[in-house]
């Protein structure tokens, strides 16, 4: 497994004192003590000052001694990595001193100087070559790394510099566009999205080149922000996810796409109340909600924290590094062995088109890109599904173990994409197309076997169930749902319009009742093709359960999924949701990682969320395919035996659990 990371932010004010009271030696004592491999420490931050007594950057003013060397130097001597944290596109100093490099993000404005504190500046400027790279060599000559993390990814924003402004006429014989509205803003996004991979494949070649072994990763970069293959120079992913919000579930959807990433995969999560706006520590029982979380998914939790000015560990910190220890030890005991496999029956895809735009109109502008597959990635967990979430570039090798994809209102795929696809169906697998039918280069998707209207016809309708029932209604969905006709594709369940309501119109301030006929416009197709079959549902649930989490879309969706996919290597039955099963297989066992997401608590202006304990318990069915072999010989979790049932003419075994702690791992060892 990979094991426990620890980062240090250390963004500093020039008043600050730094470095007057160290002790790395105890430091580097508890975070080896814990099992900690690696951290993250400042060599500069956002501020623009070295934390090192460097000759090409800004020492700290009011630094004593040599606080990034002092710590690489212990924790190098405890057998823990370091990596050299940099700030890549933030230098308050270095815009300070040097106007020119800051980005201009309004030309009518030119760029913003503050008088302290942090400065966007521009990597196209000679602030790469002058200032960057120089220090980044220092460090390498100077100290024991083993590699080094870049933040922020604002480098790769909007800038009218004069050096940006001078490239793009090179190249397009214009100024660059000042709004999206321009008709050349795509040709900006492809122009943006073509520098930002150069310059981190840059700097990241610059650091492997002379150093093979050593770690690089950018935050954010190839991560679902940015859902392509990095360049060669980049070693690993990085995401600090939102810190407000729920913390465990964020975590599992980045992990859910780490974990297919062709690289290793970092998720970062702090310990502290309020994300990095504060020194109050969260309860730990969040502490460990989110760190198994990531570690069920094959990534690595790295804990974001703050280090003491002075150049030592906080109280809070040792409590967090503590604790976290003691839970790496018990997730250790407790973990699949080394030949046992992540088993993704699901992958939800998404890729550059999806997140930018087919005309890279949207690179680095903003996110919205995720929120259905955000919403997706929710929706199958409280459905009991357990799912990966894949780039487009790492699909051929997860369609290799997956049983069904999902494309969740992607606007856009790739021809190389689609053909996958379609050879997946065919020889077996399912597709499940939400919410949109995707265009592939420049033509939508005709092997879908249905057409669909331009305009919309409503902006909410309801979907009946599969198997109709008189204690549940049909299950509202908000969102544009356009008309569909059929081609060579078979109507499983017609839409039910909401009463008397056309598009934009309300009952009220709210949406429309459900009519009592159904409109007869096919809400969920299915065509055959091949050995498998393509399934179509007009309605853009993903984006509707990302937000309003409407509980019925999901026992409506498990409900769907027994047709569409059949006897899943694993599968959750709860009324409430909350619980999420990662399947780990060997040929001798399967191992299912139980992660109750339940007990956070969100304020309500911030959403800050904390998990304090006890977490909620919730009664689930844990439901295991026998997949051809004949029965378990033992059911366990921790070392007890526990009590399933066997149907074999279903071929599914049944564990009856509450779960009524934060995790636990049920290990089945087949006959």
């Amino acid at each position: 497994m990979q094991r426990l990371a620890w980062h240090f932010d250390f963004h500093s004010h020039e008043s600050i004192r730094i470095g007057h009271d160290p002790d790395p030696s105890e430091m580097a004592a508890e975070l080896a003590g814990a099992g900690v491999e690696e951290i993250i420490t400042f060599a500069k931050c956002h501020t623009g000052f070295a934390y090192y007594p460097t000759t090409h950057g800004t020492p700290h003013p009011r630094m004593r001694g040599d606080c990034f060397g002092e710590v690489a130097t212990a924790c190098h001597q405890a057998g823990i990595n370091v990596l050299a944290y940099i700030s890549f596109g933030i230098d308050g100093e270095g815009g300070r001193r040097h106007p020119e490099w800051a980005q201009v993000r309004d030309p009518s404005r030119g760029p913003h100087i503050s008088p302290d504190h942090f400065v966007s500046v521009c990597p196209y400027t000679p602030y790469t070559d002058d200032l960057m790279l120089p220090m980044i060599q220092e460090i390498i000559d100077t100290y024991p790394v083993r590699g080094f993390f870049f933040d922020t990814m604002g480098a790769m924003g909007i800038c009218h510099c004069r050096w940006c402004q001078a490239d793009f006429r090179a190249r397009h014989g214009r100024d660059i566009p000042l709004t999206a509205e321009d008709p050349a803003w795509g040709t900006y996004g492809a122009f943006r999205r073509e520098r930002a991979w150069d310059v981190v494949g840059r700097v990241g070649r610059y650091i492997t080149d002379q150093s093979p072994g050593m770690k690089v990763g950018f935050n954010w970069v190839g991560t679902s922000r940015y859902p392509e293959r990095m360049p060669e120079g980049v070693t690993c992913l990085t995401c600090d996810y939102s810190t407000t919000g729920p913390q465990s579930l964020q975590a599992s959807f980045h992990a859910a796409y780490g974990q297919t990433s062709d690289r290793t995969c970092d998720v970062m999560y702090t310990i502290i109340n309020r994300g990095w706006g504060d020194w109050a520590p969260r309860p730990l029982p969040g502490l460990e909600q989110t760190g198994v979380t990531i570690w069920a998914h094959g990534c690595r939790p790295y804990l974001g924290d703050r280090l003491h000015p002075t150049n030592r560990l906080d109280p809070m910190s040792r409590r967090a590094i503590r604790f976290m220890g003691d839970v790496q030890d018990r997730v250790v005991a407790e973990h699949p062995t080394p030949d046992a496999r992540i088993q993704a029956d699901i992958a939800i895809v998404i890729g550059p088109e999806s997140q930018y735009g087919s005309d890279m109109s949207k690179f680095a502008a903003d996110r919205s890109g995720t929120v259905p597959i955000q919403g997706m990635h929710r929706l199958l967990l409280d459905a009991g599904h357990s799912c990966a979430i894949t780039a487009e570039d790492t699909l051929e090798d997860v369609l290799a173990t997956t049983r069904l994809a999902i494309l969740s209102e992607n606007p856009a795929i790739s021809p190389e994409s689609a053909a996958l696809l379609k050879d997946f169906v065919c020889a077996g697998g399912g597709l499940l197309i939400t919410g949109t039918i995707p265009s592939v280069a420049g033509q939508l998707l005709d092997w879908t076997g249905v057409e669909r209207e331009d305009a919309p016809w409503q902006d909410h309708i309801y979907l009946p169930l599969l198997s109709p029932s008189e204690e549940r209604s049909p299950v509202l969905v908000h969102g544009p749902f356009s008309r569909l006709r059929t081609t060579d594709a078979e109507t499983l369940l017609e839409a039910i319009q909401p009463y008397d309501c056309a598009y934009g119109m309300r009952f009220g301030h709210a949406t429309g009742p459900i009519s009592f006929e159904s409109s007869g416009t096919p809400a969920l197709t299915r065509k055959r093709m091949g050995k498998g079959s393509v399934w179509y549902l007009e309605a853009p649930i993903g984006s509707d359960y990302d937000n309003v989490a409407n509980y019925w879309q999901a026992e409506w969706l498990r409900d769907v999924l027994t047709q569409a996919l059949p006897a899943p290597t694993v599968r959750i039955i709860s009324d409430a949701g909350n619980v999420e099963a990662v399947p780990h297989v060997s040929p001798e066992s399967t191992w299912v990682f139980l992660i109750n997401h339940g007990g956070e608590q969100l304020s309500f202006n911030t959403r800050t969320a904390r998990t304090f304990g006890p977490v909620p318990p919730y009664p689930i069915v844990l439901e295991i395919a026998l997949a051809g072999r004949s029965g378990p010989k033992r059911v366990s979790a921790a070392g007890a035996d526990l009590a399933f049932e066997l149907d074999t003419g279903s071929g599914i075994l049944s564990v009856p659990l509450t779960m009524d702690i934060i995790w636990r791992v049920v290990q089945i060892d087949w006959e």
